[in-house]
């Protein structure tokens, strides 16, 4: 009981901190937005796979004239971090609020999906049907840092590595955030 009142006020003082930074906002009018950021999500998960299948597809590179040497794959690394922070976005519009920032946008989940025992029973209800393990949440953090080593390397084969990866993370993290929206 007492483990739970000090959660839910360290819940609140981080919260109040990233307001007070403006960087999240308590906005009710934002959670009727939070299909669309799956939507938005759902779309960069198909540009992902469509630059992912352009590298093995000689004869689309032939008929768009692809250079041979062309690799998507630093795009691919982004535009699948980018489906999964697109789909964070959609979380926590669900719940009210809106983020201008990466980090902050991780926190808010850590906050609402993590600490089962803060939820009310409406985000009980949710979870019941998917759950967010802390996993999960690093995933979208850990894409983020991959994104940024794709987008700022030179080494063809560790970005290869790192879109492979991101490909699925980004699958997984979209249905997970699609079955606790719906």
């Amino acid at each position: 009981m007492i483990s739970s009142i000090i959660w839910h006020i360290k819940m609140i003082n981080n919260i109040k901190m990233l307001e007070n930074k403006r960087l999240i906002t308590r906005d009710d009018s934002v959670k009727n937005l939070s299909l669309r950021y799956l939507d938005k999500a759902k779309n960069n998960l198909v540009t992902m796979n469509i630059l992912s299948e352009l590298s093995n597809n000689k004869k689309a590179r032939g008929m768009l004239n692809i250079p041979l040497d062309y690799q998507s794959d630093e795009w691919v690394v982004i535009a699948g971090y980018y489906a999964m922070y697109s789909a964070a976005l959609a979380l926590i519009a669900k719940r009210g609020y809106k983020s201008k920032n990466h980090s902050a946008t991780i926190l808010l989940l850590e906050e609402f999906f993590i600490k089962k025992n803060l939820l009310s029973i409406e985000d009980i209800d949710l979870l019941r049907n998917a759950s967010f393990h802390k996993e999960e949440l690093e995933k979208l953090s850990e894409a983020r840092h991959k994104r940024e080593i794709a987008q700022y390397s030179v080494t063809k084969q560790t970005t290869k590595e790192i879109a492979e990866t991101i490909k699925k993370d980004a699958y997984d993290f979209v249905s997970k955030a699609e079955l606790l929206i719906l």
